[in-house]
């Protein structure tokens, strides 16, 4: 696993943490996307259970950057809460990935409504390449 994905697993880890508590729908959500990107439950557990040996990398192109963000957002609405933390942690991550502070806010709604009306990644790309 590269380390662009082993970053990806510790972050939504993050995520799940930032309102200060950890649900199993999180958590179950964190493993659902490790299974669509191949990865097992052990690899993350070691990864969550070893975060020292992790370095943030963030993801290369603007569609991996922004399938990532979705994961995050995926994480904000699966316990049904939008919490205030949450988004915040998901604005540090649109910063850390090089989106424009312009474009951060709508970014993040955008994500989230996404999420919450259950679209795919690549319902999310298509969207992407359209504008």
């Amino acid at each position: 696993m590269d380390q662009s994905l082993q970053s990806h697993f510790l972050n939504l880890y993050s995520m799940a943490l930032s309102d200060m508590q950890i649900d199993t729908v999180e958590l179950e959500i964190i493993y659902k996307i490790g299974q669509t990107k191949g990865v097992d439950k052990n690899a993350i557990d070691e990864i969550i259970l070893n975060p020292d040996k992790v370095k943030f990398t963030p993801p290369k192109s603007i569609e991996e950057k922004i399938l990532y963000l979705f994961d995050f957002a995926k994480i904000i609405i699966s316990d049904g809460i939008v919490d205030e933390n949450e988004k915040n942690t998901l604005k540090i991550f649109c910063s850390k990935f090089e989106f424009e502070d312009d474009n951060i806010n709508s970014i993040v709604e955008f994500l989230i409504e996404a999420a919450n009306n259950n679209l795919q990644n690549e319902d999310i790309i298509k969207m992407i390449k359209e504008n």
